[in-house]
């Protein structure tokens, strides 16, 4: 059996929240793969890129990370979260939130 290359999922959803005088992006990021390798998660706000987590996982473990987006201006947002390398499923999220 052929090894499979590190990949990466989404486990859960994103969660966005407020705290003081910003907000916060969630979530939960998981290796499939059958070899270790980075993964980038890249963050956006309706459309626009802002910043990236980057992180070595080892097959089969996960992480938790929480990725500061900073202040939002009043109204309706759309907050993006997408991974490289994906495994072609569950490899994007996304919210909407009321700033």
């Amino acid at each position: 059996m052929l090894a499979m290359s590190a990949m990466f999922e989404f486990s859960g959803q994103l969660s966005v929240t407020s705290y003081g005088s910003g907000w916060q992006a969630y979530f939960e990021v998981f290796n499939v793969g059958d070899e270790s390798g980075e993964v980038a998660v890249g963050v956006s706000v309706d459309g626009t890129y802002l910043t990236e987590w980057r992180q070595t996982l080892s097959p089969s473990v996960g992480e938790h990370p929480t990725v500061d987006i900073g202040q939002l201006a009043q109204g309706v947002h759309t907050v993006e979260v997408y991974l490289n390398p994906g495994s072609g499923q569950n490899d994007h999220l996304s919210e909407q939130v009321n700033a």
